[in-house]
């Protein structure tokens, strides 16, 4: 999918730098930019972005003061990610529930590790997950999603009737991006916990239900791969 944006920003180097960085980001569409806090919270309310750069200082004006004015017109706020050349503003941005804090000059890694953050809060606030195929775009519900297998380029995402869409998206892109009930327990596997019916961590050995239909399993488990036991653990309240 297409993430819109908005940028905010009163100085043109900063606004180019930041834009080229985003131009690498194909699933990122900037629809607007604003250099003062009036035009950018009218930008705003018009485009309803996903996601919001906002520098924190805007023609000698905190930026933090137009956060209150947008609450009363969203029920949820567009996510906001604040750039800054001043770190002093940090515990601000935390206390303002700012998704993510980037100092400038902005790093490409740092602006990856934000967008990555986005994706997965934009994810969690979603019921269903878009999987493209060779011929159309299916949306599935994520409750209806059992569990998701790597094989060569592509990723065959499997419903809870065993029904198989084969995507060449990454299982790693998957796993940055589902909610938190789908977890990594392998490296070819990611699996719905809802669907999980035992597991044996000592053998490597996760059960699922139903099972009916999932053909494409040799066996009648999924194989825990040893580096990903622990975290399958932690994931468990017992």
């Amino acid at each position: 999918m297409k993430y819109k944006y908005v940028i905010i920003q009163d100085n043109q180097e900063a606004l180019d730098d930041l834009k080229s960085t985003l131009d690498k980001h194909s699933n990122y569409k900037l629809i607007d930019v604003a250099s003062n806090l009036e035009d950018g919270f009218a930008l705003i309310l018009k485009t309803k972005p996903d996601l919001i750069f906002l520098d924190v200082e805007i023609n000698d004006k905190n930026s933090f003061t137009l956060i209150p004015r947008l609450k009363e017109f969203f029920m949820e706020l567009p996510t906001i990610i604040m750039t800054t050349s001043h770190n002093y503003y940090a515990k601000e941005a935390v206390n303002n529930q700012i998704s993510y804090f980037l100092s400038k000059p902005i790093e490409p890694v740092e602006l990856q590790k934000s967008l990555l953050l986005f994706e997965k809060g934009f994810t969690e606030g979603q019921s269903h997950l878009a999987v493209k195929t060779s011929s159309d775009i299916h949306l599935l519900s994520y409750k209806d999603i059992c569990f998701l297998q790597a094989e060569r380029n592509y990723t065959n995402v499997f419903n809870i009737t065993g029904e198989k869409l084969s995507t060449s998206k990454s299982l790693k892109h998957f796993e940055e991006t589902l909610p938190k009930k789908f977890i990594r327990i392998h490296k070819s596997f990611i699996i719905n916990k809802d669907c999980i019916e035992k597991l044996n961590t000592r053998k490597g050995q996760l059960f699922l239900q139903p099972l009916d239909a999932l053909i494409d399993l040799e066996e009648n488990f999924v194989p825990i791969g040893k580096e990903y036991v622990q975290k399958l653990k932690n994931s468990f309240t017992f």
